[in-house]
């Protein structure tokens, strides 16, 4: 059997129930809901993050790869990644060389204009002065 005070209820009683109710959560702004928000908002933003940076990685490899392999790559993307990512600067970073100014050129062959055969560079190294022009003058 219960026992039943009789105690009459008072105005201290009362800011104790608000007190109880706001320190659980319940009436606060502060709550549950809000903190659950918040995280959900921050694990969201840490997961797009996370996949920028993937993304990011990964064409950046793909950009040291050779020219073939990359063509390759970019023809299944589309224009996305030019509006993405700093694309002009990953470009000329990957593409960039290491050749200093002073140093020998490596060799290579290419074919006569005439078609009569082909030139190597290396042979003419310390014989004459060998200009390159890339471009056109139309």
């Amino acid at each position: 059997m219960a026992v039943v005070s009789e105690r009459p209820y008072t105005s201290e009683m009362s800011a104790r129930s608000v007190s109880k109710a706001a320190g659980s959560g319940q009436g606060s702004a502060e709550g549950p809901k809000t903190r659950s928000w918040k995280s959900r908002l921050l694990a969201i933003g840490a997961c797009v993050a996370l996949l920028y940076c993937a993304l990011l990685a990964g064409f950046d490899y793909a950009m040291h790869q050779p020219p073939e392999r990359f063509g390759s790559v970019m023809m299944h993307v589309g224009p996305a990644p030019f509006l993405l990512f700093p694309f002009e600067t990953m470009w000329k970073s990957a593409r960039d060389g290491h050749l200093q100014i002073g140093d020998i050129a490596p060799d290579f062959t290419l074919p006569l204009l005439d078609h009569s055969g082909s030139a190597t560079i290396s042979s003419f190294r310390g014989t004459k002065p060998v200009v390159l022009v890339f471009g056109s003058f139309t």
